[in-house]
């Protein structure tokens, strides 16, 4: 609404009288808490993690072509030295979390195997779905001519899919444990993005936008509650709020790296069918754009069925992934 009916600047600048108002109900309600010991901030460790991620997506959009007649820029001197710069700083950050007194990443948290295969998997999920939406969005408006708000609202069946799945699947994982969840929700995920591939400039929304969105949603939901669970799992009280932050930065971390590589990719595919064809009109274009939107759909949910497998193969815990001490932490999530 507030991109048709203002400017897709207020999409931004809504959320300034949000955050005012959290601070102003911080001030009273929220109670002080205080790290034991003597704690000091990880300066290099951050350096290095925003150093190196940023040069990894940085990477990835410069390897996209720049124009329908371009072809993609992966060995170029650039885009190689972003991964090369971004791979020494990511092992370099390993490196130094490993040898510093306060790390900003303790090791002990990352190398118990299912809590760090929840923040793979949570990653890896990141990187297959983020881009959905905004590839969705696009070919909604771009290709099928949908105006902002028919959009939005095009999309609240996700959000329903979503609540209503979360609902079953947290009362179904202290009976079943996360991965009998996990991994049928995952391929369900994979399935709706494989549907989405499918798509053509002339599909229907009826037929074959809202199962496919349906589908991903509850599958989605079968993989948020358990995979929360299993990251907090048995954590310790001092290490509770690194263990929550970690599962949403993989899943942002995961999103801003998926919709760098996922845009290169569609790009990439759009360039190739367009420059297939002698001749560009409005039909060769909208076919072309959604040729890149349905590779992406592909791709993400190739990502997913890894994260599948992750699942399979890595999870060790059981029902035990919900107990009554791990209440608290749990609640630290939301």
């Amino acid at each position: 609404m507030l991109t048709e009916y203002l400017s897709w600047r207020w999409s931004l600048l809504v959320n300034t009288p949000i955050a005012i108002t959290a601070v102003l109900l911080a001030i009273p309600f929220v109670r002080e808490s205080k790290a034991e010991g003597h704690p000091q901030y990880d300066i290099a460790g951050a350096i290095t993690a925003t150093a190196g991620l940023v040069s990894l997506v940085y990477g990835f959009t410069r390897a996209a072509p720049k124009a329908f007649t371009d072809s993609a820029h992966w060995t170029d001197g650039t885009t190689l030295a972003c991964f090369g710069f971004s791979a020494l700083m990511l092992v370099s950050f390993f490196v130094i979390e490993n040898r510093v007194t306060n790390p900003l990443v303790p090791m002990r948290i990352l190398l118990n195997r299912n809590r760090g295969a929840a923040y793979l998997i949570s990653l890896i999920v990141g990187i297959g779905l983020f881009a959905m939406f905004l590839f969705l969005g696009l070919y909604l408006q771009v290709v099928q001519g949908y105006s902002p708000i028919r959009a939005g609202f095009a999309f609240l069946p996700f959000s329903v899919g979503i609540i209503a799945g979360a609902g079953v699947a947290s009362q179904l994982l202290p009976k079943v444990g996360p991965k009998p969840l996990m991994v049928p929700g995952l391929i369900a995920g994979a399935l709706g993005l494989f549907w989405l591939s499918r798509l053509e400039p002339g599909s229907s929304y009826a037929v074959h936008i809202l199962p496919a969105m349906i589908l991903i949603s509850l599958g989605m939901a079968f993989n948020f509650i358990p995979v929360s669970s299993v990251a907090l799992h048995g954590i310790g009280r001092q290490d509770a709020g690194v263990g929550s932050a970690l599962i949403n930065t993989s899943q942002q971390v995961g999103g801003a790296v998926g919709t760098a590589l996922l845009n290169t990719v569609a790009v990439a595919a759009t360039t190739a069918y367009l420059t297939s064809h002698d001749t560009i009109g409005a039909a060769s274009v909208a076919a072309g754009l959604t040729a890149g939107y349905t590779r992406s759909f592909a791709v993400g949910g190739v990502m997913l069925l890894i994260a599948a497998v992750v699942t399979a193969f890595m999870l060790t815990i059981g029902k035990d992934a919900v107990r009554e001490d791990d209440e608290a932490p749990l609640a630290h999530v939301g």
